[in-house]
């Protein structure tokens, strides 16, 4: 058998896998993966790490007493010295970027652990990533000496993610692994995080192994073994096929919107109405009903059966006739929502923007809903899960609190249990006195100033109390969020500071530390479209502002011009806007006014 038909299959540990050179594969070109896929891998490989650890343990007892972390297989193809990432590399890039925030993480450590050969290598003088993409080179330098990326011309997808996701690693790792652990997850993750690399060494060959392991016909998802357990408990033919058929139309429904839809609607309902544990954190600690549900939520039900209420014919029966087809039409319903701004409910497409993972959002809202409750029932208490939601990631924010699912988890899976079957005033009784017993607060906005870190989210901020302005208050229904967030139109709306850099502005100040206290103020930032920004941002005198008043009222009323043809009794006016006369005091006061603007959109009183 010549060598080019021979197919090889061997466990690899990560640093096995990453010392070597990689070429992409044109079947996996672009970068694609989302802020879910990279959350649930930290998320799963911190557990994985913790449920081991000891305080104490030294990295000698990694490979004696640490389990491993199987992260899939890779499919490679060897062609003399080069070698392609046929399928993988989504992981393989994802575990690169983490490797490099790693290094970055340790690079005041007086003993850093030597992981920079599974990121790069130079030969020759020249220095080249392992996994080789020249477009990507460039994002790759800037991640790796901490440096900024300019994205506004970017249009490479893969760059852009790859950005994107970096930025989401370093927001979500755990605190507790930054500290005298590090070394220690850094080593396990180095021997202990387990490919199975398959080895081709024909493009065919590779090719035909990338469409087995991609074609979903050939094996039986958890969907379909959930559906055959469920069914093989009816013995009435006519049955059978009537829950066939509506098995069949709500899974195809479900498809509309992502192949894999089906797996996150029944992890949500049945984590929604009956999961009542969720894994601690101790060593060793075992998985419990929402990881269960997670990883194999057909073999959790069967676990669980009587928990469920399924003891007879009928009961099962019910339980897709009823319970499955009235979830399932719940779980579109919010994705509507989603997709689509719907007065009443337009939390649930607001929060789309920035929200939290749909592993705790899903749950949560779809806890609340049972099946006696008729449709302006089923919208208030979606109304008020998606506003509570909403209330806490940016009271979080502001407090500079993460909202990762490795934050969250336990505060959305406690709350998932104690609002099931309550009713619409119970359930905003129970969400309000979360949100206030809680130690962060609305009101700390007033303390709250722009850092590099956070430009995105107050980017965000500000789309929000543009929106709330233009279609609540002044009911302008031509723009949309979508407008107001998108990032790729040349036209598009950039977050732009007022004022920037001391020595233009130093005339303006009595000295820099007040200027510097102001220029972070989030008062000193307007949205505005970027060939505006471009006009305004070079100019230094106050007059600069007159070329705002063509824009949105948020803006606008930064000039004289706005205030020409209105009363008193004007909105924003009220509010205690007025126009920049002055740099200082004219930030400040516009400070003030955003912050109190803020604290009437996520006032806990809306839910």
């Amino acid at each position: 058998m010549s060598l080019s038909n021979n197919i090889q299959a061997n466990a690899r540990k990560l640093f096995e896998l990453l010392q070597n050179k990689y070429i992409v594969d044109y079947f996996q070109r672009e970068y694609k993966w989302e802020y879910k896929h990279i959350e649930q891998l930290l998320v799963d490989l911190e557990a994985s790490f913790l449920s081991n650890y000891d305080n104490g343990d030294t990295i000698q007892e990694i490979n004696s007493k640490y389990n491993s972390y199987y992260l899939g297989p890779v499919v490679i193809c060897e062609k003399g010295s080069i070698r392609s990432i046929v399928d993988g590399q989504q992981r393989l890039t994802s575990i690169t970027l983490l490797l490099i925030y790693l290094n970055n993480l340790q690079k005041e450590s007086n003993d850093p652990e030597d992981i920079i050969p599974l990121i790069y290598s130079k030969k020759g003088g020249r220095k080249t990533y392992n996994i080789e993409v020249p477009d990507r080179t460039k994002i790759l330098e800037a991640l790796f000496n901490s440096e900024d990326y300019d994205l506004s011309n970017e249009t490479d997808e893969s760059i852009r993610n790859m950005y994107e996701r970096y930025t989401d690693i370093s927001n979500i790792f755990s605190e507790e692994l930054k500290n005298e652990k590090l070394p220690l997850f850094i080593e396990w993750l180095k021997e202990k995080v387990v490919f199975v690399e398959i080895l081709a060494y024909s493009d065919e060959n590779a090719y035909t192994i990338f469409e087995t392991m991609n074609d979903r016909g050939l094996n039986l998802t958890p969907t379909e073994m959930l559906k055959g357990y469920l069914l093989t408990h009816l013995k009435d033919p006519i049955k059978i096929d009537e829950l066939n058929i509506i098995w069949k139309e709500k899974i195809s429904n479900l498809h509309k919107y992502s192949t894999q839809e089906d797996l996150e609607f029944i992890r949500a309902w049945l984590r929604s109405q009956y999961a009542d544990t969720i894994r601690s954190g101790a060593r060793g600690a075992e998985n419990e009903d929402f990881e269960k549900i997670g990883t194999r939520f057909h073999t959790w039900v069967k676990d669980n059966y009587k928990k469920i209420g399924l003891s007879n014919a009928d009961q099962f029966y019910y339980f897709i006739k009823g319970d499955f087809e009235f979830y399932s039409t719940l779980y579109e319903k919010i994705k509507t929502y989603e997709n689509n701004y719907t007065e009443g409910v337009e939390r649930l497409y607001l929060t789309s923007y920035w929200g939290i993972a749909s592993s705790l959002s899903y749950p949560l809202l779809m806890s609340s809903v049972n099946k006696l409750d008729n449709e302006e029932t089923i919208q208030e208490k979606l109304r008020a899960v998606s506003t509570f939601i909403d209330i806490l990631i940016v009271t979080r924010a502001i407090n500079y609190k993460g909202s990762s699912q490795s934050f969250l988890r336990y505060i959305i899976y406690i709350l998932v249990k104690d609002i099931r079957n309550k009713s619409v005033e119970e359930l905003r009784t129970i969400l309000k006195d979360r949100l206030l017993s809680s130690k962060e607060s609305i009101n700390e906005i007033d303390k709250f100033f722009f850092n590099n870190g956070n430009r995105k989210f107050i980017h965000y901020l500000f789309a929000r109390c543009t929106l709330y302005v233009e279609n609540k208050i002044y009911s302008n229904q031509n723009i949309e969020m979508n407008d107001l967030m998108a990032t790729r139109k040349y036209n598009r709306f950039v977050l732009t500071p007022i004022i920037l850099e001391y020595n233009k502005y130093n005339g303006h100040f009595e000295n820099e530390e007040t200027y510097y206290a102001t220029e972070k103020k989030i008062g000193n930032f307007i949205l505005i479209p970027n060939p505006v920004s471009i006009e305004f941002m070079p100019d230094k005198k106050i007059s600069k502002v007159n070329a705002l008043k063509k824009e949105l009222k948020l803006t606008n009323c930064l000039t004289n011009n706005y205030y020409n043809n209105i009363d008193n009794q004007d909105f924003l006016i009220q509010k205690g806007f007025k126009a920049l006369t002055n740099f200082k005091e004219g930030i400040d006061d516009r400070t003030n006014s955003i912050n109190n603007l803020i604290k009437e959109i996520w006032s806990v009183e809306n839910i």
